[in-house]
């Protein structure tokens, strides 16, 4: 199974979370045309032209480098995925590379207030056992029994790429999922459960 590679970016309204919806989704559709059209669209030895022109929009010449590439495993049709959720818009794909830092300094020149690939959450709720305790419900209903760890919030991050934390009034309660293959998985599909709860980005764990 492939593992998600992920571009997250926070946004101060809603309003300016739309927007870069926008800019994404066009580039993502530009993608999706070129691959359908393209005989060759993973050949190496060029930058895609999708992505020299969305980069000459923004006022960067997208490098021709491993990192700054788009290869994902399947179609990017099939694999890509792009969901806004309140102020966050997320950006991934199972595969390898999305973009790197070019597209996340894109995303900050675009208004985001916080980018991330290694994307660590924060919602906040009255009760985070309880709010926990539901979105481990829902995982397991959906095939992902044990492929979360959850602690106080407090444990150490380090070899996780994906972590919610619920924050409440007198203590916090975290949900982490590394990058197996599996877990990451299980943490794209948590996203959409996370509507109206307004999620924001964690700081960059120490020695990240």
């Amino acid at each position: 199974m492939s593992h998600v590679v992920m571009q997250a970016a926070e946004h101060r309204t809603v309003e300016d979370a739309k927007r870069c919806e926008a800019v994404l989704r066009g580039l993502f559709d530009d993608f999706v045309r070129f691959q359908k059209e393209d005989p060759s669209p993973w050949r190496a030895d060029r930058v895609p032209p999708p992505l020299v022109a969305f980069g000459r929009r923004h006022g960067v010449d997208w490098p021709h480098d491993d990192a700054s590439r788009f290869l994902v495993k399947g179609t990017f049709a099939d694999e890509a995925q792009l969901l806004r959720i309140d102020r966050m818009v997320f950006f991934w794909a199972g595969g390898f590379d999305l973009g790197g830092a070019t597209l996340l300094g894109i995303l900050t020149s675009l208004g985001a207030t916080a980018v991330a690939s290694d994307c660590h959450l924060s919602i906040r709720n009255a009760d985070p056992d309880a709010r926990v305790a539901e979105l481990a419900t829902f995982l397991d209903e959906n095939d992902f029994e044990d492929q979360y760890s959850v602690d106080d919030g407090t444990g150490s991050l380090e070899a996780k790429l994906f972590s919610l934390t619920v924050v409440g009034p007198g203590h916090r309660r975290r949900l982490m999922f590394d990058d197996s293959g599996v877990q990451d998985w299980a943490f794209a599909e948590l996203l959409p459960q996370l509507d109206g709860e307004d999620p924001a980005l964690e700081p960059a764990p120490s020695g990240r």
